[in-house]
């Protein structure tokens, strides 16, 4: 199974964006997606930033980057705080940014703040 095919739970990507990149636009978008069989085959990272946080401005480069490094062995998700509260507190996400890895919808690791270190190293360690 390759994350390259088309992925129905997800609206085709923009030009020049990944199968496996994903900015969430609605709770059931993302709720959808976590229980497509693709998110039960490979691990998913959602980044919980702000656009007016400068940690997570500084972040979504090494983010994206790492999206494209592993494009086919996992799924990334961009998760708006400012938006989805809901999801947020289902989460407990309580600073910015956060990152979680999820393998078959179980939290398995959480970055929090601008640690492109640690994200790398549980990213790596896990998928």
């Amino acid at each position: 199974m390759s994350l390259t095919t088309n992925v129905d739970v997800f609206k085709p990507p923009r030009r020049g964006y990944y199968w496996s990149y994903y900015i969430i636009t609605s709770s059931q978008e993302l709720e959808s997606a976590l229980a497509h069989p693709l998110a039960q085959t490979y691990p998913v990272v959602l980044m919980f930033w702000a656009s007016w946080n400068e940690p997570c401005r500084v972040m979504m480069r090494p983010f994206r980057a790492m999206a494209v490094a592993k494009r086919r062995a996992a799924i990334f998700c961009q998760v708006d705080v400012d938006k989805f509260k809901d999801i947020v507190e289902r989460y407990r996400v309580e600073a910015l940014p956060t990152f979680l890895l999820l393998k078959q919808g179980v939290e398995k690791g959480r970055v929090v703040g601008a640690k492109v270190g640690d994200l790398s190293n549980i990213i790596m360690a896990n998928i």
